[in-house]
């Protein structure tokens, strides 16, 4: 007999007990910001006086494609702000920033009032660059429910920069094209126009574009007119749009480019634009194919209609965000958009129907409705996180793609919440004001964490209920800013039968997950019953919770609930044997967490690492993918510790001996590798059993994948390798292969665009050789090799190859300056660099280095990578401690199993 128990009994004695949430380790770190004092003057300050609101706003802009007598590329524009005057003044504060002014009487902009009253004089105008303003002192007041018109000319660089209005380059038949596009969020409107630039400041935005004659105009609205004229000399286009709904600044979005579109016109105008060979190919069909479904499926979930005129996604060479979800023209990275069937694998069509259903959710969860501030950052990004599971399901719901969510959010999530420097979902507003804190609120915690935790609600509740809930927050603050007030409305919603008894209410009980760091570990007993949770004084009886003989308890059923799951010796020894004997007798995904939980737990000292090491050894009779994932996930934790140790030899002797009958099985159902397999996690699993049957040396293995790439290289116009493989494939043969092979990847590459791109970029830093790693390293700071929004991904990319680790280190530390200051906020992701160089690091030495870098560069600072720092050095201390606590068990262990 066996008995598996549901998640919502520990859920609830898990709420009971959460007077304050544990994080995995037990220990809390009250992390207090220092006090700076208060600024003298409101220039100083970073967020905006009360005192004015934004009506809307009258832009005209001129983006120039080509270079100026100076070599600049430059864009011209002039903006009228009508805003509303809420409280006597005599400061105008206006976010600027890296825009040249041009001056009239002596002042940088000119006031007009709209009313009877008359505008008072401009007594003085200054840039404040610390604080990014526009400072206009006026020798009158303003006067309360007064409306005022600002008047601006300006002069900015179209740089390639990646934020606010800026370039992107890509080569066409040989030609250089240049695209000028945008990326305002969080704090780069400022960049483009003078702006009120905090969400709370909505408007409505009339956008003019005067482009080069052939190119296209695009923003947020629809086209309404268009007019060609010659201004200074110069044929152009003159585009105006309809005007947006009101809004915040940073979803305002400006393209003009010579792209072209595929388009589906039924309830709602969709186009998919892209470069014109990508359309032609027909590399947009699959994103328009799901759009409309995926929209039709948010329109029924939240009950409120889609609020816009047209829908427009477009791909763009260069972006440092995934995708971004400006109203009515969401970009994206052309690979996220993009999926073409000759080169894409299935991993990418799954990564662009969830981010396609990611930026969509944000069509009304975000821009219909608005967070005032970037303190509550999770429930928009953590939000979009979970449903973009749901709206890929519907559209592809052969997939079983809600499952995933376990691996890619909620494991991820576990991961870093159980830092003493992870931090709560929700920050305090006055801890967020400078645009780098802003940043780095877009983390793991956010994203992840945040869906989790939503998932978790959504279950409680139940689904209907919490659709419920999002109908009504949706239409009770329908074009509004709202502080949290989603979970305060569940706390209003008449009484609903759920199937749940709540121990407390909505409120209380989502507050001690929301404003506190880390999460529960909740500890069965199955000899007494007893339930108790890590580190509270509460414990609870359940006789339900005892098992005898060969019964099992299982708690926390498809991980429904946010908590890691710990039981006595002897019923963690009756599931491993429940594995042994038939391990489908367990849910697939609780098969992953039993695999997750251990290994965590063992990190934690909670259980021996030995135990962990144990829901292993079934995985030699495992065919599912997610019970596998989630081994090698926490295996390469192992790996990163021992690679340069004893223990590296058993470790891959161990892996090889379990993988070996994963290869087998794989190589049997495609019939000596001919085909893929139908199911999408088994063509997953595929690429897993390939990846690490070459890399643990199976000799089958690394002679099939050297034999597809040498195919290559003597047909370069006929590539055999199937696109879910060519990662795998690419990596492995370059990593057994010398410069021929370096050579010829890179010259694929440089021919390459957009997905194959990505899959070569991060192949060719498999290779063995130092010297060829040195030179791809090399290339990281020169744009003409690699593109500045990919450098950092492979500088990251060297650092995961055992080979180039300390080469990648070096660089870093060597350059930082250069990187920090000339490829700026855009262009680089600070935290992934920090983090992903220094995943290795278990030696003093390396402490010692990760410390003195600190110290080097503590007056230049880390920006958006202040926190990755913090936790990297976090990080590195525990695997010093970790490692010599555990490596010599470790290693009697494999050495005894892989015998």
């Amino acid at each position: 007999m066996v008995r598996i128990h549901f998640s919502a009994m520990c859920v609830g004695c898990t709420f009971l007990g959460m007077a304050s949430l544990a994080t995995i380790v037990g220990l809390w770190t009250v992390q207090l910001l220092p006090s700076t004092g208060t600024p003298a003057e409101p220039w100083n300050e970073h967020r905006l006086p009360d005192t004015l609101v934004p009506d809307y706003y009258n832009i005209t802009l001129w983006p120039r494609l080509q270079p100026n007598i100076h070599g600049l590329f430059v864009f011209t524009g002039n903006s009228s702000l009508v805003f509303k005057c809420l409280r006597e003044t005599d400061l105008i504060l206006i976010h600027a920033n890296k825009l040249n002014l041009t001056s009239t009487d002596g002042y940088v902009a000119k006031l007009f009032a709209l009313g009877i009253s008359v505008a008072p004089s401009i007594q003085k105008t200054w840039m404040q660059e610390t604080t990014q303003y526009l400072v206009i002192q006026l020798k009158g007041k303003l006067k309360a429910g007064e409306l005022y018109e600002l008047y601006t000319e300006f002069v900015g660089e179209l740089a390639d920069d990646l934020a606010g209005f800026y370039r992107s380059e890509y080569e066409e038949n040989g030609e250089k094209k240049i695209v000028a596009t945008s990326q305002m969020h969080p704090t780069h409107a400022r960049k483009t126009f003078p702006c009120f630039d905090e969400p709370a400041m909505r408007a409505v935005f009339y956008i003019t574009l005067i482009h080069d004659r052939g190119t296209v105009a695009l923003s947020n609205g629809m086209e309404i007119e268009k007019a060609d004229t010659v201004l200074d000399g110069q044929p152009v286009t003159v585009t105006t749009f309809e005007p947006t709904k009101n809004m915040s600044s940073y979803l305002l979005a400006l393209v003009v480019s010579d792209y072209t579109n595929v388009t589906s016109a039924n309830d709602t105008l969709i186009r998919i634009w892209a470069r014109k060979k990508a359309i032609e190919d027909g590399h947009g069909d699959y994103a328009l194919n799901i759009t409309g479904p995926i929209l039709k499926f948010f329109e029924n979930y939240y009950s409120v209609p889609y609020p816009l005129s047209k829908s427009d996604q477009i791909a763009l060479p260069d972006f440092y965000f995934g995708a971004m979800e400006n109203w009515g023209l969401v970009t994206y990275r052309e690979t996220n958009l993009l999926y073409d069937p000759v080169i894409s694998s299935n991993a990418n069509k799954e990564r662009t129907a969830t981010i396609i259903a990611h930026e969509l959710a944000h069509m009304w969860f975000g821009n219909l409705v608005t967070l005032k501030w970037w303190n509550e950052v999770w429930l928009n990004e953590g939000f979009a996180s979970y449903v973009s599971y749901l709206g890929a399901d519907f559209a592809e719901p052969s997939w079983n793609v809600k499952d995933l969510i376990i691996l890619k959010d909620v494991h991820r999530a576990f991961a870093v919440d159980a830092l003493a420097s992870s931090h709560p979902l929700s920050s305090k507003e006055e801890d967020i004001i400078k645009p780098e804190q802003i940043t780095e609120q877009f983390d793991t915690v956010s994203y992840s964490k945040g869906a989790s935790v939503l998932r978790m609600l959504s279950d409680f509740l139940t689904e209907p209920v919490f659709v419920q809930g999002l109908n009504t927050y949706l239409t009770t603050f329908a074009y509004q800013n709202t502080v949290n007030y989603l979970i305060n409305i569940y706390h209003k919603l008449p009484n609903q039968k759920t199937g749940t008894v709540l121990p407390l209410s909505v409120k209380e009980i989502m507050d001690r997950w929301v404003l506190q760091m880390g999460f529960p570990v909740v500890i069965i007993n199955t000899t007494t019953g007893q339930v108790n949770v890590i580190v509270f004084s509460y414990a609870a009886f359940h006789s339900d919770m005892k098992a005898t003989g060969n019964e099992w308890v299982l708690v926390n059923l498809n991980i429904t609930g946010y908590y890691r799951v710990n039981y006595d010796t002897e019923n963690w020894e009756r599931l491993l044997n429940q594995l042994t004997e038939n391990h489908e007798v367990i849910p697939v995904i609780n098969r992953a967490q039993i695999v997750d939980d251990a290994f965590n737990l063992a990190r934690a000292k909670i259980i021996p690492v030995t135990l962990a090491l144990k829901t292993t050894k079934y995985l030699s009779k495992e065919r599912d993918y997610m019970p596998w994932q989630s081994a090698l996930n926490n295996l390469d934790y192992f790996y990163l510790m021992f690679t340069q140790t004893e223990v590296y030899e058993f470790l891959q002797n161990y892996t090889r001996k379990q993988v070996t009958p994963l290869f087998e099985h794989f190589k049997t159902i495609t019939e000596d590798w001919s085909h893929v397999p139908t199911g999408h996690t088994d063509q997953y699993n595929q690429v897993n059993a390939i990846r690490f049957a070459c890399s643990t040396g199976v000799d089958e293995c690394q002679n099939l994948t050297t034999s597809w790439y040498r195919q290559w290289m003597d047909q370069t116009n006929h590539n055999p390798i199937h696109p879910n493989l060519r990662s795998t494939v690419y990596c492995s043969a370059i990593a057994s292969g010398g410069g021929d092979e370096w050579d010829f990847g890179w010259l694929m590459f440089k021919n390459a665009i957009g997905i194959e791109a990505d899959k070569l970029m991060s192949a060719l830093a498999c290779a063995k050789d130092t010297k060829l790693l040195e030179r791809y390293l090399g290339y990281t700071l020169d744009a003409s090799m690699i593109r500045k929004q990919d450098a950092s991904s492979v500088i990251v990319y060297i650092a995961s190859n055992p080979d180039g680790q300390t080469l990648a280190w070096d660089f870093v530390r060597r350059n930082w300056v250069y990187m920090f200051t000339e490829y700026g906020v855009g262009s680089f992701n600070f935290a992934s660099l920090i983090s992903g160089i220094t995943k290795t690091f278990s030696t003093e030495s390396e402490l010692e280095q990760l410390l003195q870098f600190k110290s080097d560069n503590s007056e230049i600072g880390f920006g958006s990578g202040t926190a990755a720092l913090e936790q990297a050095i976090e990080k590195t201390k525990a695997n010093i401690k970790w490692v010599a606590e555990n490596q010599r068990e470790i290693t009697d262990w494999l050495m005894a199993e892989s015998a």
